[in-house]
C-alpha cells in the first residue's frame, strides 16, 4: 500500500461515497475503486460494506482508519518539521480543547500567535474533555487543551494552570446574597450542570464526595451541554450552577449573576495541556506550547 491510497480510503471513509472521496483526492470512481480493492486484498479483509444506501466501514475498517489517520498525521508532521527549517512557513496546527479553554484560554492568544508565529494556520474542535481526547489518541489532533486527565498511558499531561468553580444564581435568587453555612442547603435546589464527560462536572463530583456531600442526593434540573448555556439559564432566574471562574467574571461585573460562598467546599480543578506520548511535536505544536506556558503557567 501507499500513501496515496490512504489518502483515498480516509476521503472515501469521511465522504461515505466512492464518488466523493475520489474526487477530493482527484481520481477517478473507477481508480478508487481498484485502489480499494486492493487494500482489501492486502489486509485480508473486508473494509466498507456496500448497502443500497451507500458504503459503511467495516469493525476492520474502523480500525483501519484509526491507524491510516496516524499514519497521514506523521506524514503531515514529516512536512511540517522541514519547513520549520525554513522559518514555520504555512504551517497547519489542528488541536482540541473542552469548552472552557476554547472560549476563555485559547483566542486571547490568536493576536500574539499571529505576531509571533505569522506562518502558522490554527484548526481547533471543540468539544467535553472525554471527546477530545479521544480524538488525540486517534490522532485527529495535536495537542489538547482539557479540564480534566483519564487515566491513559497513551497521554502525557502538562499542568497549565488552576481553574476554580464557583457557584452562582441569579440576581433575583433567594441566595443572591447570602452566605451558604451547609452542602444540605444545596440538596433542595435545582442545579444545573454540564453533559457527561465535562471536566468541570467530574471535578464538581469529586470536590463534593471529598467534603462528605453524595452527588447523587443533588436535585439535578438540567444538563446542558455549554457553559454559555448554563450562565444564560442561571441569569433568566433558573435554579444555580457550578461553573469555572473563568467564565463568569464578567457577568458578574455587569452584576448579572451573583456568587454564592459554600462553607467547607472548594472546587479547584486543574487545567491541562496533553500530548500523544508516542508522537514528536511538529514545529507548529512547539511554538504553540511555548505560547500557552508563557502565558498561563505557573
Amino acid at each position: 500500500m501507499n500513501l496515496r491510497q490512504l489518502e483515498l480510503f480516509v476521503a472515501v471513509a469521511e465522504t461515505g461515497s466512492f464518488s466523493r472521496g475520489a474526487e477530493t483526492v482527484s481520481l477517478s470512481q473507477s481508480t478508487a475503486s481498484q485502489h480499494i480493492a486492493a487494500l482489501e486484498a492486502e489486509v485480508g479483509t473486508d473494509l466498507f460494506d456496500r448497502t443500497g444506501r451507500g458504503i459503511i466501514l467495516t469493525s476492520g475498517g474502523e480500525l483501519f482508519l484509526q491507524h491510516a489517520r496516524r499514519i497521514l498525521t506523521e506524514r503531515d508532521a514529516l512536512f511540517q518539521a522541514m519547513i520549520g527549517f525554513k522559518g514555520l512557513e504555512n504551517a497547519r496546527l489542528t488541536i482540541g480543547a473542552s469548552n472552557i479553554p476554547a472560549n476563555y484560554l485559547i483566542p486571547p492568544l490568536l493576536p500574539q500567535m499571529i505576531q509571533e508565529h505569522p506562518g502558522i494556520s490554527l484548526t481547533m474542535i471543540t468539544g467535553d474533555t472525554r471527546e477530545i481526547l479521544q480524538r488525540l489518541e486517534v490522532a485527529e489532533i495535536e495537542l489538547a487543551v482539557v479540564g480534566n486527565r483519564l487515566d491513559q498511558k497513551s497521554v502525557d499531561y502538562l499542568p497549565l494552570m488552576n481553574d476554580r468553580l464557583v457557584l452562582i444564581v441569579g440576581p433575583e435568587h433567594r441566595w443572591s446574597r447570602k452566605h451558604l453555612s451547609s452542602l444540605h442547603e444545596l440538596i433542595s435546589e435545582p442545579l444545573i450542570v454540564r453533559e457527561s464527560g465535562s471536566g468541570s462536572g467530574q471535578s464538581l463530583e469529586r470536590a463534593l464526595r471529598q467534603a462528605g456531600q453524595d452527588p447523587a442526593e443533588l436535585m439535578i434540573a438540567a444538563r446542558l451541554g455549554s457553559n454559555e448555556a448554563i450562565l444564560q439559564a442561571v441569569a433568566s432566574g433558573f435554579g444555580c450552577a457550578f461553573v469555572s471562574e473563568l467564565s463568569v467574571r464578567q457577568h458578574l461585573d455587569r452584576e448579572k449573576l451573583r456568587k454564592v460562598d459554600v462553607e467547607g467546599l472548594t472546587v479547584d480543578r486543574q487545567i491541562w495541556l496533553a500530548k500523544l506520548h508516542t508522537r514528536t511535536a511538529s514545529p507548529a505544536a512547539r511554538a504553540f506550547t511555548g505560547l500557552l506556558l508563557k502565558n498561563y503557567s505557573g
